[in-house]
Formats: structure tokens, C-alpha cells, sequence
């Protein structure tokens, strides 16, 4: 089946146990390998939000072009607290955030390039 635009992503199962999935304008579903499908079973499922929200911008199925901007961010820590190596390993375990932003300009996603982590003097 081909894709019908727009992807959105749709929360799916018991509320306990969230998961979501990628569906397209006409209802028909993501698979795991990338084909699209009216069966609701084959669908790829997403433990994470964030995680569905970047493979559909990975794969520009939001219906929109989509660009990718660097930018530098500080992170502050209580040196009696972190080292160097609990931190890397804190940032790349947490390196996904995801923005709804303002009614109109959801779907920023926020990366964190954990290996670029350098102590400033």
C-alpha cells in the first residue's frame, strides 16, 4: 500500500501500558519494515512518544519538509555530585526531548549529542 499524507502519531493500548503507532491520512499503519498496512497488528509499535514522533521525522511523513538546526547547550552540574563519566552516561541515556511548542508549532524533537560533552574552564 502506498502512504497517504499526513503521519501522525496515535496513542494506542491500555493506559498503563502506553504505546503509540504511525498512521497516515487513511488510517493504514506503519510496519517494521517501513510498509504500510490496513492490520493494526502488524503495526510498529513505540514504547516512547519521542520515539515515533523522530521516525516520522526521519522519514518526512508529518506531510511537511523537515529541518534539522545545531545549536550549543550549557549544562551545569554540582562538581561534588557528577563526574565526567556519570554525566555522559546520564546525557546519553536522556538525550531525547521532545516539545509540543505553541498551539500551531508542535514537534520540535531536542537532541543531545552526549559523546561532544567537553568541560569548560
Amino acid at each position: 500500500m502506498d502512504y497517504m499524507p499526513p503521519g501522525r502519531i496515535v496513542k494506542v493500548c491500555d493506559p498503563r501500558w502506553s504505546r503509540w503507532v504511525i498512521k497516515d491520512g487513511v488510517g493504514q499503519y506503519l510496519t517494521a519494515d517501513s510498509r504500510w498496512t490496513d492490520d493494526p497488528a502488524k503495526a510498529v509499535l513505540f514504547c516512547c512518544e519521542i520515539d515515533a514522533v523522530e521516525e516520522r521525522n526521519r522519514h518526512c511523513l508529518g506531510g511537511e519538509e523537515m529541518d534539522t538546526y545545531g545549536v550549543s547547550l550549557l549544562v551545569t552540574v554540582d562538581a561534588r555530585r557528577w563526574s565526567h563519566e556519570e554525566l555522559a552516561r546520564h546525557l546519553k541515556r536522556h538525550r531525547k526531548h521532545f516539545l509540543y511548542g505553541p498551539e500551531g508549532k508542535e514537534g520540535i524533537l531536542l537532541e543531545i549529542i552526549w559523546n561532544t560533552l567537553k568541560k569548560v574552564e
